[in-house]
């Protein structure tokens, strides 16, 4: 064998034992009462958004968008004269048809998983309505997934979605890491997280009765 490629073996760093997660893996997956109850606000919160452009679909309102015409009295590319101002349809039944669609599928989806419980299916088109509805509506929804995602990450690390839980567990957490020894964690009403040491290392099992020597009688 090469020396370059023992030298190289040498000094390649071993792999980072991965942390056991603090909850329980549906739990974290999951949605707890208040995170439910956030996430059908929020679909039907969407739903109501929906019926702005699906309103305008049916009515075919048209929205334009005015300018003054030159001094030769001409328009820019896309501008019509009409009268005294230049305008253009920057809106027309066709868009408001792809915004209540996008809308509404994205509301129904957020309802299904928000019954189903699943926090990645919430969180991900949450993130994906405030993402394609630029407006400050769009921040509300945006705000909302990250909070899902914010919510889950504290689960898996402290095994508590709070913040001030979270915090707690976190300095008692550093502390225990000072001092050499193992986090004592109390029980949580959403999961209960035990310590490090003990989700490391699997039970023991017992002893068996068929291949376990007999001990030596004892000298009196």
């Amino acid at each position: 064998m090469p020396i370059n490629a023992d030298a190289k073996s040498s000094t390649r760093r071993p792999r980072r034992a991965r942390r056991p997660s603090l909850a329980p893996r549906e739990v974290v997956l999951g949605l707890d009462p208040l995170e439910r109850r956030v996430s059908l606000i929020g679909a039907i919160f969407a739903f109501a958004i929906s019926a702005v452009p699906g309103l305008d679909w049916i009515r075919n309102v048209k929205t334009l968008s005015k300018l003054t015409p030159s001094a030769t009295n001409t328009c820019t590319t896309g501008y019509h004269l009409v009268g005294l101002f230049c305008e253009k349809v920057t809106a027309s039944r066709s868009s408001w048809e792809i915004q209540f669609f996008f809308v509404f599928v994205v509301a129904l989806c957020i309802l299904y998983f928000a019954l189903k419980g699943k926090r990645a299916g919430v969180a991900c088109f949450t993130i994906f309505l405030g993402l394609g509805h630029v407006s400050d509506v769009g921040v509300v929804f945006f705000a909302v997934g990250a909070w899902l995602i914010l919510r889950a990450y504290r689960l898996q690390k402290y095994g508590d979605p709070t913040f001030s839980g979270s915090n707690r567990i976190a300095k008692e957490m550093s502390q225990a890491k000072r001092e050499g020894r193992a986090p004592k964690l109390k029980a949580t009403t959403t999961t209960t997280p035990v310590a490090a040491k003990d989700v490391a290392k699997p039970p023991t099992p017992p002893a068996s009765k068929r291949y376990t020597p007999k001990k030596p009688p004892r000298r009196r």
